[in-house]
């Protein structure tokens, strides 16, 4: 077990930001579980289905949401109304004002002056229970400003599905009273509806982690080291990030691996030796450990006067020199965020 401090690795991080009074803001309301589902906009679990598999879809949220005040927003998140891993070749999320009040069928129009894409992944997939609030992994915050109009949420998917053995329906949880404008395709000439948009969860003070499915690759004993998280992300906390299934010899090298920003699509690592693995990650921190038994662990106490929102993503590359040329395994990617509000 190794011991490090966060404050390592949040000055690698420039997120330094005042907690806002209200911590999150609900479209409409904070009932996930609660709304007929629609495969808008993250399709009907078929990603070749011509036209939920490919779409673009915008929704409203209203200044008075955030009490008309200024916001840096963290987190997003959507209600999924089953249980499962939803995979996508892209996944984007931009974010923008629109002053105009309503939402147009030109969806170009509903978004003026500065734009941002904080969720921006190719070969992207994640896990999704029912009936809770699901975060989207945003890279960076958000400003949201009322002065310059309403926040306008922009989806777009490509071969949006699902893996096989979910649960349940596939569509987001909805309400009647949110509009909402969507077209099949790249397009941006769509369709407004008048009601039964997405519900959405977005945060000013998150904390929380997430164990992707993807990322790294099988060592010489046959398995992919396995990045976990135990403990809390909780500003006054402690979390742990623990590794399994590594070679089994005690002593065995390791590097943990820290980004503050994950990369768009996967790195492929074949053309160094690493053949079948990939790094989602830059390495703007690295710590190395060693493993015994095939495990290992990172201990990062998180002192209460950090400031909420320092989030790093984070993979464990294990020396294996029977696994491939270069001698190194990677595990999964994992990501965690620090704050007061779960």
């Amino acid at each position: 077990m190794k011991h490090l401090r966060l404050a390592i690795l949040a000055a690698a991080c420039a997120l330094a930001a005042p907690a806002a009074a209200q911590s999150c803001v609900y479209l409409p309301s904070d009932s996930p579980a609660v709304g007929a589902p629609d495969p808008r906009p993250f399709g009907n679990g078929d990603g070749a289905d011509p036209v939920y598999g490919d779409m673009r879809y915008q929704v409203q949220v209203p200044a008075a949401a955030f009490g008309n005040q200024p916001r840096r927003i963290f987190e997003l998140f959507v209600a999924p109304a089953g249980s499962h891993v939803r995979t996508f070749t892209e996944l984007q999320v931009r974010m923008g004002h629109n002053p105009n009040g309503t939402v147009n069928p030109t969806m170009a129009f509903n978004m003026v002056g500065f734009t941002a894409r904080p969720v921006q992944y190719t070969q992207f997939s994640f896990q999704a229970d029912a009936d809770g609030w699901a975060p989207l992994s945003m890279a960076f915050p958000f400003d949201y400003d009322p002065q310059f109009g309403d926040l306008v949420l922009e989806f777009f998917v490509r071969d949006a599905a699902v893996e096989p053995g979910g649960v349940g329906d596939v569509g987001l949880r909805t309400d009647p009273s949110i509009p909402f404008v969507w077209t099949s395709g790249p397009g941006y000439n769509g369709t407004v509806v008048p009601g039964g948009g997405i519900k959405v969860r977005l945060c000013t003070d998150h904390y929380g982690t997430i164990e992707y499915p993807f990322g790294g690759c099988a060592g010489s004993n046959g398995l992919r080291p396995h990045l976990s998280f135990s403990g809390t992300a909780q500003l006054g906390g402690t979390l742990q990030i623990d590794l399994e299934d590594g070679p089994a010899a005690n002593g065995t090298f390791s590097i943990v691996v820290f980004s503050n920003v994950p990369r768009i699509g996967p790195f492929d690592l074949t053309g160094i030796g690493m053949t079948g693995c990939d790094a989602h990650i830059f390495g703007d921190v690295l710590l190395t450990s060693i493993l015994n038994g095939g495990q290992g662990t990172f201990v990062l106490p998180l002192s209460s006067s950090l400031p909420p929102g320092v989030t790093f993503w984070t993979q464990w590359f294990v020396l294996d020199l029977p696994a491939n040329p270069f001698g190194l395994t990677g595990s999964n990617l994992g990501r965690f965020m620090t704050g007061n509000t779960p």
